[in-house]
């Protein structure tokens, strides 16, 4: 499947019809395993899959400048789901389950709508950090955070599962592979040609073209099939008794025995030609068990002589220890004392850089309101930036940065914790 999808993406820059049916034959399975893992509802991942879909076969002329297909197929399909975020915010349930799907399918159902998104891009398609922060507008910092923790929620989430399941819970990539495993045997295919007929008819494909061209070179390797002769006939035929006189039994008697000349002679050959080879054979082995006896006939001498030379050494260690273990009681007294002092410096220190830390953290993080009614959270302190979300008037953000700046960059606390910034003049303290 994964060559079959590499070698699709790799003829979709053509963008006709045919190559963007390939490329779908090849992909849909994956993008719906994803889709329907990250929404967790059936008519949203099949509405995604064909915007999806129809953005892919209109863009089709930009994969020729990329040096990796599949992963340019990848990032369009990321980009379109961050430009989709807040309305999939919106229109997706909260806790919602894809009864039917296997039990493993609903486990990311309890992660926020982005924490799926991070998972799936992380373990599944391999996405570094920075990558992921190239395409969502997040800290590289911050991505790495949020996937530690969902590593450490999995045992949480993986408690209440059956017995059956819990060969696929050892980790979140065994988990993904076997939700998509039971999402593919609990579907159908029914809606795939009506999914592919209208994404393509939306993005402009003409799929009445070119008949597809299947130009992959099978290699078979050249085997000889012709009927081997056999050395000798391994059964002879039977013929009826005919009744003869003695002379012409004498005469088959002696070309019997010609016969079995012959034979011997050939077995003779035969012999001959395998006793050369398990000659050679012994031969082999021979050297090879000479060769092992005299390395180990060396390693031996090295060790005594070695053993001799560590034996001389040690006498002389233990004399010169002893000078030095009487060196050392004389200013023994001196050293313990200043070593309880230093442990005593080293002890308060650690202490009194901690508290400092936790005073620092508590000015830093300041907690604020928006003061208007629909304020927009930008991914950059300018308006240049994109528009990450928006805060209705009263809803209280934490404050990251100076207050006295025009900008300051907050983390929504009623909204998945997202990072953004905005302007100041629109925060006020929340009233007591």
């Amino acid at each position: 499947m994964i060559l079959e999808r590499k070698r699709a993406l790799a003829g979709l820059k053509e963008g006709d019809g045919q190559s963007c049916r390939q490329v779908f034959d090849a992909t849909y399975e994956d993008v719906y395993c994803r889709t329907l893992l990250i929404m967790q509802d059936e008519v949203q991942a099949s509405s995604f899959m064909e915007e999806f879909y129809t953005a892919l076969f209109a863009a089709a002329g930009d994969a020729a400048g990329s040096a990796d297909v599949e992963k340019w197929f990848w990032q369009q399909y990321y980009r379109l789901l961050r430009k989709d975020y807040h309305r999939l915010l919106e229109t997706l349930g909260k806790g919602g389950s894809l009864k039917g799907k296997g039990a493993l399918a609903e486990i990311p159902a309890a992660l926020p709508l982005l924490h799926r998104i991070l998972l799936v891009m992380s373990v599944e398609d391999g996405f570094t950090s920075d990558e992921i922060s190239g395409i969502f507008g997040l800290a590289a910092e911050k991505v790495d955070g949020e996937l530690s923790k969902l590593a450490s929620l999995l045992p949480a989430l993986a408690k209440k599962q059956q017995d059956s399941a819990s060969a696929w819970l050892a980790s979140w990539e065994t988990l993904l592979a076997g939700a998509f495993f039971g999402i593919l045997a609990a579907s159908g295919t029914d809606w795939v040609d009506e999914l592919f007929a209208s994404a393509a008819k939306a993005a402009g494909v003409d799929t009445a073209g070119k008949s597809a061209k299947d130009d992959f070179e099978y290699f078979v390797a050249d085997v000889d099939l012709s009927e081997e002769k056999p050395l000798r006939e391994a059964v002879r035929t039977s013929e009826p008794e005919e009744e003869f006189d003695d002379e012409d039994d004498e005469d088959d008697e002696g070309d019997d025995e010609d016969e079995d000349d012959e034979d011997d002679d050939d077995d003779d050959d035969d012999r001959y030609d395998w006793d050369l080879e398990d000659d050679n054979r012994k031969m082999i082995i021979l050297g090879v068990v000479l060769a092992l006896v005299l390395v180990a006939v060396v390693a031996f001498g090295v060790h005594i002589f070695t053993s001799r030379d560590s034996g001389s050494s040690d006498v002389q260690t233990e004399e010169s220890s002893e000078a030095d273990a009487e060196l050392v009681i004389k200013g023994e007294g001196e050293d313990e004392e200043s070593e309880e002092e230093a442990e005593v410096v080293e002890e308060e220190i650690p202490e009194e850089t901690e508290e400092t830390e936790e005073i620092e953290e508590e000015e830093t993080t300041v907690t604020m309101q928006a003061n208007t009614s629909s304020l927009n959270v930008r991914s950059e302190g300018s308006t240049n930036g994109d528009v990450l979300t928006q805060l209705s008037q009263g809803e209280q953000v934490e404050v990251l940065s100076d207050t006295s700046e025009d900008w300051v960059q907050i983390r929504c606390i009623e909204q998945d914790d997202l990072e953004g910034y905005v302007m100041t003049q629109y925060l006020s303290e929340i009233e007591e």
